[in-house]
């Protein structure tokens, strides 16, 4: 890992960049998975719906492990003015929050269903509630809003990594590139 001649680590490490890329790449598929269902019947749209809660659980997992990572590693020294630093804190922190709780929306969502959420088959998590027919419409409606959100705040997360690589041209984008020349 390089530092910076203050001693600050200037890139991210390879296991936060590549978990990065793993769950963007994971949440690409929820949503191509999620339309699919709505134009899907039968044991098709079964097994998406498992193999969509399956991702949910593995998202879930990643994302305290992506936490725990960085809370013990250090990250690159911020770029930009002091406002644009505590806006991307923000983003960043709404970013972790909906990772772990649009999965556990999910899991409510398929509770009040009255149907179970396994993992690839290796094993079902316990259920801490039964049926709640009354409650599966709000939960859906949580569980959209809050999937769309992320839809929205990541996209936007991306378009400004964008802008900072070229139109601002700083190193924003440069030090989450897992190729770069620059990492040690």
């Amino acid at each position: 890992m390089q530092r910076s001649v203050r001693g600050e680590v200037d890139r991210w490490t390879l296991p936060t960049v590549w978990l990065h890329t793993i769950m963007l790449l994971l949440f690409i598929v929820m949503f191509v998975l999620a339309e699919a269902m709505d134009w899907t019947h039968g044991s098709t749209k079964g097994a998406i719906i498992g193999v969509h809660k399956s991702i949910g659980v593995l998202i879930f997992l990643l994302a305290w492990i992506r936490l725990l990572w960085n809370l013990n590693h250090t990250g690159p020294r911020p770029i930009g003015t002091k406002v644009q630093q505590k806006a991307a804190l923000g983003v960043h922190h709404l970013l972790y929050l909906l990772m772990l709780v649009i999965p556990v929306s999910g899991y409510f969502m398929s509770l009040a269903h009255g149907r179970s959420v396994g993992f690839f088959g290796l094993f079902t998590l316990p259920s801490l509630m039964g049926a709640r027919p009354a409650m599966k419409e709000t939960l859906e409606n949580v569980h959209a809003f809050l999937a769309y959100s992320l839809l929205v705040i990541a996209s936007g997360h991306g378009a400004l990594a964008l802008y900072h690589h070229f139109v601002l041209k700083d190193e924003t984008l440069v030090r989450m590139n897992p190729f770069s020349a620059k990492r040690s």
